[in-house]
């Protein structure tokens, strides 16, 4: 594979198309904040495989690391009992995707990544799934090696006009063969007390933002720690609020 398909549909398997033509517009009720969902074995292992290698060829030399660890005094400046807390933590890299003005723009666009993250079929297929009508999409890229993790953490944003009452993130996730696992958990009846397999090899998984969640730290598989990665290609919409549909 030397590019990305234009149309997102056009990585998927018949299980995938199927599900498309099951998954009609309208089909589903509107999804509120804490909807999740996991769409797994919609590609074929081969097409997973060169959407990795084109990955690693192309972009991986351009990732940022992304950090942000435990606050020092976090526990020596605490003075009551339980006063805790925990801002978020993370490890891994990254790439935005905004516009040119992005270094990493431009090879993400020749290798058709740009286009494909804001393609139609994906927003439909983010549409079908949450049953909402969304904006084009903010696309990033996101790699998991081995020891990176999210903490826990919610998406919400009361500052922003825009997604302050929340927006839907659509994730396409590949991991490699050297990776053992890592697991998304998430709450449900205000307890991080869900549990899902995350390490998906040419799956999805379709949010509706803001709840608590955080990505466990990537286990590779024993020896092969400098060959583990996780990608995950993330397009981040704005749910529609005006009559008409988004451009």
């Amino acid at each position: 594979m030397r590019s990305f398909p234009a149309e997102f549909s056009d990585l998927l398997n018949s299980k995938g198309r199927k599900w498309m033509a099951d998954h009609t517009a309208g089909s589903r009720p509107p999804a509120r904040n804490g909807f999740f969902e996991l769409i797994d074995g919609i590609m074929d292992p081969a097409t997973a495989r060169s959407c990795i290698g084109l990955l690693d060829r192309s972009l991986y030399p351009l990732l940022r690391p992304y950090v942000d660890r435990i606050p020092r005094g976090s526990i020596s400046g605490m003075t009551r009992n339980y006063s805790e807390s925990l801002p978020k933590t993370m490890s891994m890299k990254t790439c935005i995707l905004l516009s040119r003005r992005f270094r990493e723009f431009e090879p993400a666009e020749a290798i058709g990544l740009v286009s494909m993250l804001r393609s139609g079929s994906l927003r439909e297929f983010a549409e079908a799934s949450t049953g909402l009508r969304l904006e084009r999409p903010s696309p990033q890229v996101i790699l998991y090696e081995s020891g990176d993790y999210v903490g826990p953490h919610n998406d919400h944003h009361p500052q922003n006009d825009r997604v302050k009452n929340g927006f839907v993130d659509l994730h396409i996730m590949f991991g490699n063969d050297a990776v053992e696992h890592q697991w998304l958990v998430y709450e449900e009846e205000r307890h991080l007390k869900k549990i899902r397999d995350v390490n998906l090899k040419g799956g999805v998984a379709v949010y509706r933002l803001p709840f608590w969640h955080y990505t466990t730290p990537l286990a590779a598989r024993p020896g092969r720690e400098k060959q583990a990665r996780r990608w995950l290609l993330l397009a981040s919409f704005e749910i529609a609020r005006r009559v008409g549909r988004a451009a």
